[in-house]
């Protein structure tokens, strides 16, 4: 039997640095963003130094839903890099990754 649940998805990585929330509205459409007020997203649009850029990434990373285009629901994580994890997958210490219960 063939698993569809989705894996976790690599947004961005390290390397763009301060620029992970501005960059982030430039990768995902903003239609495809729940949870998440046009207010905080132009602030994140407008980069490190706009005013309360770094608590609306956090705020973004806690509460923000994205979903792709075939509905599929994921969660903001960021530890680095950004990435992508579908709802429903939860941390397993043992492994040290993300897994599906």
């Amino acid at each position: 039997m063939i698993d569809a649940r989705p894996d976790p998805i690599l947004l961005l990585t390290d390397a763009h640095g301060v620029y992970i929330p501005r960059d982030f509205t430039i990768s995902v459409g903003r239609e495809n963003v729940l949870n998440v007020t046009d207010e905080d997203w132009a602030v994140l649009k407008a980069g490190p130094d706009s005013e309360g850029y770094w608590d609306v990434w956090l705020e973004v990373c806690e509460r923000a839903v994205v979903v792709d285009d075939k509905g599929m629901k994921y969660h903001v994580y960021q530890e680095g890099d950004c990435w992508l994890i579908p709802v429903g997958m939860t941390w397993d210490d043992d492994t040290d990754g993300w897994k599906w219960p």
